[in-house]
């Protein structure tokens, strides 16, 4: 299979350099470009259509929250800031990015590999970007129920492990299912929630447990 290709947006040209030489380091990934703001990484995403674009949030002319609505129209995109805000955090995710990713909160490793998991389709998150997700926690650890998402318990089951970060063949394992009945199940949860990818179904569920505690 042909490598995975990437964008890389920054505003930093030392941040631009530095993820460019981690991702050089995998024979799965090819940088195919550099922008210093969100209106040129709108630009080249439409004139290279990579797999995967970095995006910076803060950057001048445009941030990348908002240049992240187009880019995801083509590409897959992976926030990979220092902001960790959790408004900017959520608006992200609305505006289709597949994972979020803070300066500082991962690996080098973690970095390959979510940008591999997000070109398949997966979301990749940080700590703080899921704790964004799920809204502020409650004073105490009170159950709640599992949000009205129109799933058979089956389906509720598997999207809670998908919010929890399980890989297909994790959940196949904790579910005692094969790994193509779990693929089944994952593609009729997107159906059913209208959404195309884990992050987008990842911030339904945790906005619905969140209002469920509001209730």
């Amino acid at each position: 299979m042909r490598p995975v290709s990437v964008l890389v947006v920054d505003d930093n040209s030392s941040v631009r350099a530095g993820l460019r030489g981690l991702l050089a380091a995998s024979p799965d990934i090819h940088v195919v470009g550099e922008a210093w703001d969100g209106e040129r990484a709108v630009e080249l995403t439409r004139a290279l259509q990579p797999d995967v674009v970095l995006l910076d949030v803060r950057m001048p002319r445009r941030d990348g929250v908002s240049a992240a609505a187009e880019i995801a129209l083509t590409s897959k995109v992976l926030m990979l800031t220092f902001t960790e805000d959790h408004e900017v955090i959520r608006t992200a995710v609305d505006a289709g990015a597949s994972g979020y990713l803070v300066h500082g909160a991962f690996q080098p490793d973690d970095l390959v590999g979510g940008v591999l998991a997000v070109a398949r389709g997966s979301g990749i998150f940080s700590v703080g970007a899921l704790d964004a997700l799920r809204g502020s926690p409650a004073p105490a650890p009170e159950p709640t129920e599992a949000p009205d998402l129109g799933l058979s318990t089956r389906q509720t089951e598997i999207l809670e492990l998908i919010a929890e970060g399980l890989s297909n063949g994790e959940i196949a394992d904790r579910c005692f299912l094969s790994e193509k009945t779990v693929k089944n199940h994952i593609n009729r949860i997107f159906a059913t929630l209208g959404v195309r990818t884990r992050s987008e179904a990842i911030a339904l569920w945790f906005r619905g447990r969140t209002q469920g505690r509001g209730r």
